[in-house]
């Protein structure tokens, strides 16, 4: 399953619309992209509307670029890299989250 991003809110150039193939919508904020063997994946968690919820869940997710120069976000099965990916977000971004393992 892949999802198809676009940058909708022009005040906030971290809210990211994501689309399933079903044309369903789910709104991320993008924390930051990072690179695993020369393959980027794109580090989100849930678009909460209430400043005080707690977020619980994070996507990492490969970015890929098609022919037309657009870009897909497409889920990663290989769980030894999300689990590279998820550290090395971790050690860029130590300094501004509180990480629970």
């Amino acid at each position: 399953m892949s999802e198809i991003f676009e940058n909708e809110n022009e005040m906030n150039e971290y809210k990211i619309d994501l689309f399933d193939d079903e044309g369903n919508k789910q709104t991320v904020i993008h924390l930051d992209t990072v690179q695993i063997d020369g393959q980027d994946f794109v580090v989100c968690i849930p678009f909460k509307e209430e400043e005080g919820d707690e977020v619980d869940e994070v996507f990492i997710l490969k970015m890929l670029e098609r022919e037309d120069g657009t870009y897909e976000l497409a889920y990663e099965e290989d769980l030894e890299v999300l689990d590279r990916a998820y550290e090395e977000f971790k050690a860029r971004n130590a300094d501004e989250f509180d990480f629970e393992d």
